[in-house]
């Protein structure tokens, strides 16, 4: 789930753990320094977007996807919607 990096805020501390992505620019990884949930992600490759991990939402129905991202890396079982675009990359 990707928001605005302007209307994201963070209380508390992160860890972060830094990995190459698809881009070849670096993709941020942000976790909880007590139980290592993961939780958010900032990629270099969308610098003004941060990718939220919905199961980490109190209230993951509150997620509402109006595309499917990366579908060049799902394995064959993994279907959804199919009435939702779809992208095997970032959509540009």
């Amino acid at each position: 789930m990707g928001v605005r990096k302007s209307t994201f805020r963070v209380t508390g501390e992160t860890k972060t753990y830094g990995v190459l992505g698809g881009s070849q620019k670096q993709a941020i990884r942000h976790f909880c320094p007590n139980c290592g949930s993961l939780l958010f992600g900032t990629p270099e490759v969308v610098p003004d977007i941060v990718t939220l991990y919905v199961g980490s939402l109190d209230d993951p129905n509150a997620f509402n996807p109006q595309y499917r991202q990366f579908t060049r890396d799902r394995p064959d079982w993994d279907k959804m919607d199919a009435h939702l675009p779809e992208y095997e990359t970032v959509p540009t």
